[in-house]
């Protein structure tokens, strides 16, 4: 199997993993298998079956699908050191990925073994935006073809909106279970009382969320009137974003309560942070073809 393909497979399996990973936070199924890992807590076959328990199954299905995103993306990086000409824009952000998944597989550890520590939970996704990034560089550059990367200007103005993405993913992590009544006002106020620092974040998040949807927004049409090729990937993180937005609401009306809510929250974040990413890296010039050798 190609270096393309399986970096798809491997991008496209850790999405529906940190999708999963949401549910399994938001359901309170994080502690289905006590605090044994990776094994289950009196589970079938020594712990490696779960039992027909909800919360159990739950984070069983989310072990075993970190197991096989883990294997995807160690073939991945395999097919890209075997390829020829070997391509250094494929070959060390998925080796890079290997050892952050590494992390994230100690990080789980820590994570069961220490009650779903909140810091640690929010670290967890920090890390696991980190390989959707690293995987999203590798689908770049294996569909190599012939375009000139952007003016620094711009270059820099799309890797903004990219890191932007980031950062309402950690606030949003960061925040996750803090109820505050109100949308889009905080408390129906417009600045509310900042001197906790609970709302001071929950207030930072939507601040700059609502910011970096009006940038994605301003890159998209900008990038359309240009004829850039990153412009579908811009519009797709916009559109990404404006979903997000809503299931904020939702998120809020339906005060933290829906397990599904929570996962598509986290569906839509990481596409709109993949889209940028993948927008930067487009800018950025990370699709050229390698040049030719005598």
């Amino acid at each position: 199997m190609s270096t393309r393909t399986l970096s798809r497979w491997a991008l496209g399996s850790t999405v529906l993993l940190v999708t999963l990973g949401g549910y399994t936070r938001g359901s309170g199924s994080g502690y289905g298998c006590k605090d044994r890992w990776p094994l289950c807590e009196n589970g079938l076959l020594g712990g490696l079956l779960p039992r027909l328990e909800y919360h159990m199954v739950v984070e069983w299905t989310h072990r075993w699908v970190a197991a096989i995103v883990g294997l995807l993306i160690i073939l991945t990086a395999i097919a890209a050191w075997r390829s020829r000409p070997r391509n250094p824009r494929i070959v060390w952000p998925a080796t890079a990925a290997i050892v952050v998944v590494g992390v994230q597989a100690w990080l789980g550890r820590l994570i069961v073994k220490g009650d779903l520590d909140r810091d640690l939970v929010s670290v967890h996704l920090t890390v696991s935006m980190l390989i959707v990034g690293l995987l999203v560089l590798v689908v770049v550059a294996s569909g190599a073809r012939s375009s000139a990367p952007a003016d620094t200007k711009w270059r820099w103005m799309v890797i903004a909106a990219a890191a932007t993405a980031y950062g309402v993913l950690l606030l949003g992590s960061t925040v996750h279970n803090l109820y505050f009544a109100g949308w889009p006002l905080q408390a129906s106020e417009l600045i509310p009382d900042l001197s906790n620092r609970y709302a001071l974040l929950h207030f930072t998040h939507r601040l700059v969320a609502g910011l970096g949807f009006a940038y994605l927004v301003y890159l998209a049409v900008r990038a359309r009137r240009i004829g850039r090729p990153e412009r579908l990937l811009l519009t797709t993180s916009a559109a990404a974003f404006a979903v997000n937005v809503g299931l904020g609401a939702v998120h809020v009306f339906t005060e933290v309560s829906s397990a599904a809510v929570v996962a598509l929250h986290l569906l839509f974040a990481t596409v709109a942070w993949a889209s940028a990413v993948g927008a930067a890296a487009v800018a950025s010039g990370w699709n050229r073809e390698l040049p030719k050798t005598i």
